[in-house]
């Protein structure tokens, strides 16, 4: 729930944070200075709003924190002459620039392509210009952006009226020497200037700055120029909580395969969230961040309360492919884990119908998964590599290549969102309980697992829930009670090796497993 002001709570079954980022949190104790404090005393497009509650709310419960040093400098923020010291400024859109707008230091010289990436002009100006001064400020270094009537009409004299005319942020100049005069440089200097554009535009190309695109004319004969004043300020910060793609926030956690997990009924969408921008945002994609993380967040977050808190009810039943057992599916994700779990392989996951639903699958049963490609039914079976305990998704590793089978070319082409139909099939249903492993009513006392090629994917779950019951009975178990042996034909042929190795790691004393190459390469041992 939530709680507010102290005073009144709000019971809820979900909360999805939509608080927005922290790009005007200036407080000694704030986000800003904990991570990126050398931009304290930067100016920001933010109101006084933007100081990363959501943020500071989900890391007191555990949220798991990202890319929280990744902060977007805009490299043009207005400043008002009227009131040059205020932090918030208003944002000098990329149209102005790109109508013709060109920036020049206090000296009158170019210094930077206009149209380059934002972190580019940012630095550029950061590196170039004077500092901001008046009678009684002194500010953050700053350019002049100037605009010609091409320019002014290009950007739309609507929508410059606001903040030329309303604002206040534009200043009129009849021509180059009162643009020299308001600036205070040299008009000798602001008319080379001109002229060195001028002459680029027409070649096409400037040998200064490499620009190559010029959308209007400015000449040192130019008339009814504007100018304005403008600095780098914090717009937008990548960092925030992390979430995975249905919105639900993180933790992170000690486990054997896999290092996070959601917080129950907690979904987060917008610049409150990290990593989904990288390390430096594209212009626009802020607003289609909320569209698309707001809408799934909310969504999932409508799935708290799913009437059945299993996928497969009837998981204990051996009616196999009965058409009646089979349940739509959602994709949520693809992962390509060649890295992480050997040459051409997939960790493919699917939204369980609700957000805090669990399979009902016991360790050791397999899934089947069907869907159609060119109006061709393909199938496919698959162990789970997610616990039968993990809530609100069932993820699988797939072979990537030929040796995956016919529906290896569906999973390639299918996108998050795509629906698929599963079915819970049969299996060895170990059950991993408080005190023992049990098969079939009959306590397990050592595991002897025997895997040829593609055939370890079933064994992987196996591996990690017996990881899993390592942990959580530290010092109590004898040696060596999980043993592999995994056969291929050559070494490309051997797959998640990695995941094989990180167990080994992890609990060397409890695991070891063997590998047999048919054909294998020189020096092998």
């Amino acid at each position: 729930g939530v709680e507010v002001n102290g005073s009144k709570s709000i019971e809820a079954d979900a909360v999805v944070l939509a608080t927005g980022g922290f790009g005007c949190s200036q407080d000694s104790k704030g986000l800003m200075e904990r991570f990126r404090p050398d931009l304290i005393g930067t100016p920001t497009t933010n109101g006084a709003f933007a100081q990363g509650d959501g943020v500071i709310l989900g890391e007191g419960i555990g949220a798991e924190l990202v890319d929280m040093d990744k902060v977007q400098l805009h490299p043009t923020g207005f400043i008002d002459p009227k009131d040059p010291s205020n932090p918030t400024k208003f944002l000098a859109p990329e149209a102005i620039r790109g109508s013709g707008g060109i920036l020049v230091n206090s000296q009158g010289e170019r210094f930077v392509n206009e149209l380059d990436l934002r972190s580019v002009v940012a630095a550029s100006i950061q590196k170039n210009c004077s500092n901001y001064k008046s009678d009684e400020y002194e500010g953050p270094p700053f350019a002049w952006c100037i605009l010609s009537q091409p320019a002014q009409e290009l950007f739309g004299q609507p929508v410059l009226s606001f903040y030329k005319d309303k604002l206040g942020l534009f200043e009129d100049c009849e021509d180059v020497k009162a643009v020299a005069a308001l600036i205070g440089c040299k008009e000798e200097v602001l008319i080379k200037t001109f002229e060195e554009y001028s002459k680029a535009s027409a070649l096409g190309t400037c040998k200064l700055t490499h620009k190559d695109v010029f959308p209007s004319v400015l000449t040192p004969e130019s008339k009814g120029l504007i100018v304005a004043r403008v600095t780098p300020s914090i717009h937008y910060t990548m960092g925030g909580l992390n979430i995975n793609p249905s919105g639900e926030v993180q933790e992170r956690i000690e486990s054997i395969v896999g290092s996070h997990r959601h917080i129950r009924g907690l979904f987060a969408a917008g610049e409150v969230t990290g990593g989904v921008h990288g390390g430096n945002r594209l212009g626009g994609n802020s607003l289609l961040e909320c569209v698309v993380f707001g809408r799934i967040a909310g969504e999932r977050a409508a799935t708290v309360k799913h009437p059945q808190n299993v996928m497969f009810p009837e998981a204990k039943s051996d009616d196999g492919l009965a058409e009646d057992k089979w349940v739509p599916v959602v994709l949520r994700e693809v992962r390509n884990t060649d890295k992480k779990y050997g040459t051409n392989t997939r960790e493919i996951r699917f939204n369980t119908h609700g957000s805090l639903q669990h399979s009902g699958m016991d360790i050791g049963q397999f899934i089947a998964l069907r869907g159609e490609l060119d109006g061709e039914t393909l199938m496919g079976y698959f162990s789970p590599i997610t616990r039968p305990s993990d809530e609100g998704v069932i993820g699988i590793l797939a072979r990537a290549d030929a040796k995956g089978g016919p529906i290896t070319r569906l999973l390639e082409l299918s996108r998050p969102g795509s629906t698929f139909h599963m079915c819970c099939c049969g299996g060895l249903r170990l059950k991993f309980e408080k005190e023992l492993i049990t098969f079939r009513g009959r306590e397990v006392k050592r595991i002897g697992l025997l895997a040829g090629g593609t055939g370890i994917a079933p064994m992987i779950q196996i591996i990690r829930a017996y990881g899993h019951y390592v942990r959580s009975h530290p010092g109590q178990l004898p040696p060596f009670q999980l043993n592999l042996i995994y056969a291929a034909e050559e070494m490309h042929d051997l797959a998640y090796m990695k995941i094989l190795e990180t167990v080994r790691e992890q609990i060397p004393q409890q695991f070891r497993f063997y590998v047999i190459l048919n054909k294998p390469p020189l020096g092998w041992t």
